[in-house]
């Protein structure tokens, strides 16, 4: 009977420590894989969102421009300034201008004249290759 509680020990605590160990291990992967702290992102990884796709030419409706800088993996970088070009009959407001830890930054824009207008997005001296189309009525 002894040796029969003796074996079951072992296992329970065998098993316990196969546990802990695949638990410690896949703690410290997750975490490194999931860190936004690496600086280099990937200009033809990274994208920009604009909603809505039109807006009244008013100076008073705005255009959400969303950019998210990702790195080669798709994580976001963060601590990034991001910047739009200027263009003329354009209002850029920046709400959020430095990447967050999703690689998010946020500008609203305006106009107070119709028409089509294109922004590049630049970050340091690199430039994203998609650039937000935004349309005025």
């Amino acid at each position: 009977m002894k040796k029969k509680i003796l074996i079951a020990s072992f296992f329970v605590v065998l098993a316990l420590l196969i546990s802990i160990s695949l638990w410690l291990y896949e703690g410290k992967l997750f975490v490194g894989r999931a860190s936004t702290i690496q600086q280099d992102f990937s200009p033809d990884n990274s994208y920009v969102f604009i909603a809505p796709l039109r807006a009244t030419a008013n100076n008073q409706e705005l255009i959400r421009t969303t950019v998210f800088l990702l790195n080669n993996q798709g994580l976001g970088v963060q601590g990034k300034t991001v910047n739009l070009s200027n263009v003329a009959h354009l209002s850029i407001k920046t709400v959020q201008g430095s990447t967050d830890n999703y690689g998010k930054a946020v500008f609203d824009i305006s106009s107070d004249q119709k028409g089509e207008y294109f922004l590049d997005v630049n970050v340091g001296d690199k430039r994203l290759p998609q650039q937000a189309h935004l349309s005025f009525y």
